[in-house]
């Protein structure tokens, strides 16, 4: 994938979303495997936050989401080709990541929409039971985290101005260390 002009602050929020994602505090305290599939869900999961925070967003629409979309999916293919793929392989695996991104989202968005519209997190405890534990036997506990998690991020960014946001690259994603 290529895009004309590189937009620095959409590097500085990709860059700290791969961050956060890659913390231990996830592997550890969260019992996740740390392994390439679940790092992709954990940068799906946070970039969602940021795509959240603007298909909400009130005042004019950014290009920001699109940019950050194709920032990250050029940053995967790169990975991809740095790993040894060709170009068959690196276009077939690539059609699998945008149809895996383009589910987590439908099913992120829906379940927060949910969530926050009746208080039901069934749908939402669902999708992140089935894309980062893998449908996998895990306490409640930890999807519950995830849940307060998302939440209290999206509140955390919809409270300050999109130029405030845009200032520290979205950077102040707030990881709570005791669950």
């Amino acid at each position: 994938m290529f895009f004309k002009h590189k937009d620095k602050r959409v590097e500085i929020i990709y860059q700290n979303i791969v961050e956060i994602s890659r913390s231990k505090f996830f592997y550890i305290n969260l019992k996740l495997n740390d392994n390439f599939e679940t790092r992709f869900d954990l940068i799906i999961f946070h970039a969602f936050i940021i795509f959240f925070y603007y298909k909400n967003l009130s005042i004019k629409k950014s290009d920001i989401s699109q940019n950050l979309f194709d920032h990250m999916f050029s940053d995967f293919e790169n990975n991809l080709r740095e790993m040894g793929f060709g170009d068959v392989a690196v276009n077939k695996k690539m059609k699998v990541f945008i149809s895996a991104f383009y589910g987590r989202i439908a099913q992120y968005s829906k379940g927060i929409e949910i969530y926050r519209s009746k208080s039901d997190k069934s749908l939402l405890h669902q999708a992140i039971l089935n894309n980062i534990y893998k449908g996998g036997n895990i306490s409640d506990h930890y999807i519950e985290y995830f849940i307060f998690y998302m939440e209290e991020n999206i509140n955390h960014f919809i409270k300050k101005d999109e130029l405030e946001n845009l200032k520290d690259g979205f950077h102040n994603i707030s990881i709570r260390y005791e669950i």
